[in-house]
C-alpha cells in the first residue's frame, strides 16, 4: 500500500510539474512574451460566452471536463486527478482480499477494507458532485464578469404576473365598506 501511494505521488509530480492550483504556466524555457500570453485563466480577452448547461453536462459525463470547457485547465486537472485517485482506491478496496495479507501489516482486515471502500467511494461521489456544481457556478460567474448574455436567448419576453390587491373603495358615499379587486398584470418587453 505504501508503494502504491508513493507511485501515485510520483505520477502526480511528473504529470503535473506546475502547481495544480496555479493560474500561470511556469515554463522557464518559453520566451517572456509567449509566457505572458499563455495564462491559464478564465479572465483573458479570448473568453467567450460559457453555457452553464453544457458545462454541467460535461461535468456530469466526467469530473473536470466542464472545467476544461470553462477554460480552467489547472482546476480541471485537479478534479481529474482527484477522481482517478478515488477510483483507484475504490478498485483496490473492492478487489482486495483481507486474508492475503497478515493482520498486523498495515492493519488490514475486513473492517479496514470496508472502511476504505466507503471512504474512497464517498470521495469519488463527492468529486463528481462538486465538479458538477463548480462547472455550473463558474460558467455563470464568467458570464457575469464579462457581461455576456445567452446568444440564443430570445429578446422578446412576455411575462404574466397575477396581481392581487385589495383596494379600498367605498360602495356608496355614506357607507364605509370595501370590496376586493383582482387584476392581471401583463408586460411585454423587447
Amino acid at each position: 500500500m505504501k508503494k502504491l501511494i508513493t507511485l501515485f505521488a510520483i505520477i502526480l509530480y511528473i504529470g503535473f510539474p506546475n502547481n495544480l492550483f496555479s493560474q500561470e504556466n511556469d515554463d522557464l524555457n518559453a520566451p517572456l512574451l509567449e509566457k505572458t500570453e499563455e495564462i491559464d485563466s478564465v479572465y483573458t480577452s479570448k473568453t467567450t460566452y460559457r453555457n452553464p448547461a453544457i458545462a454541467t453536462l460535461l461535468s456530469l459525463a466526467y469530473p473536470g471536463i466542464g472545467q476544461y470547457y470553462n477554460g480552467q485547465k489547472s482546476k480541471a486537472e485537479a478534479f481529474i486527478a482527484w477522481k482517478l485517485l478515488s477510483d483507484a482506491f475504490v478498485i483496490i478496496a473492492a478487489t482486495g482480499d483481507p486474508h492475503y495479507y497478515p493482520r498486523n501489516e498495515f492493519n488490514v482486515g475486513k473492517v479496514t477494507y470496508i472502511t476504505m471502500f466507503l471512504a474512497s467511494f464517498t470521495s469519488a461521489a463527492t468529486c463528481w458532485i462538486v465538479g458538477i456544481v463548480d462547472a455550473n457556478r463558474n460558467a455563470k460567474k464568467i458570464n457575469n464578469f464579462y457581461g455576456f448574455t445567452n446568444p440564443k436567448e430570445k429578446k422578446t419576453q412576455l411575462s404574466i404576473n397575477p396581481d392581487i390587491k385589495i383596494i379600498p373603495q367605498p360602495l356608496s358615499p355614506t357607507t364605509q365598506t370595501y370590496s376586493p379587486s383582482f387584476g392581471l398584470n401583463l408586460s411585454l418587453s423587447f
